[in-house]
């Protein structure tokens, strides 16, 4: 399976603020008064599930990048798919941050998210475990930094699943 293509064109029309066309400020002011906005500039409480699907999936993308690095220095060819997942949880952020019954179509188009990614990671997943002897007891959380912050990623990746 080939990974879906994110344009840069693509995430600069994402990026952009539908009301003066410029890019979007990494801050809005708008968290001090305990709310912040989505992607169809619908303003809501921090509290809003939407924002916490966000942030867990904005903390399992940091721990994939931790995971990068490692793998990086590593040597041990996962580098690449790692950053993929990488840019499709950005997509998937994207996703959220856009509820399909309050969101223009034109951002929905541009947040969907394919099932073709899922089919792509669960590829990548057999492929790995096919090299792997059959699991006969639970795995400690370790074996190198490499592995060790893999293990931080899946568990973060069980809390955003939820």
């Amino acid at each position: 399976l080939k990974p879906p293509q994110f344009t840069t064109k693509t995430f600069q029309r994402m990026a952009s603020d539908d009301t003066t066309g410029g890019p979007v400020k990494i801050y809005t002011k708008g968290g001090d008064k305990g709310t912040s906005i989505l992607f169809n500039m619908e303003r809501r409480p921090k509290s809003d599930i939407h924002f916490e699907c966000l942030g867990a999936t904005d903390e399992l993308n940091s721990f994939v990048g931790v995971a990068h690095h490692h793998c990086t220095e590593a040597g041990n060819g996962l580098a690449d798919q790692l950053e993929e997942i990488q840019s499709r949880l950005l997509d998937l952020g994207s996703h959220v941050a856009t509820p399909l019954d309050r969101s223009p179509e034109a951002k929905i188009a541009l947040a969907a998210f394919s099932p073709d990614h899922s089919t792509l990671l669960e590829g990548w997943i057999d492929e790995h475990e096919a090299t792997l002897p059959p699991l006969t007891n639970f795995i400690l959380p370790s074996g190198g930094a490499s592995s060790s912050a893999l293990h931080v990623a899946r568990t973060v990746c069980r809390r955003a699943e939820r």
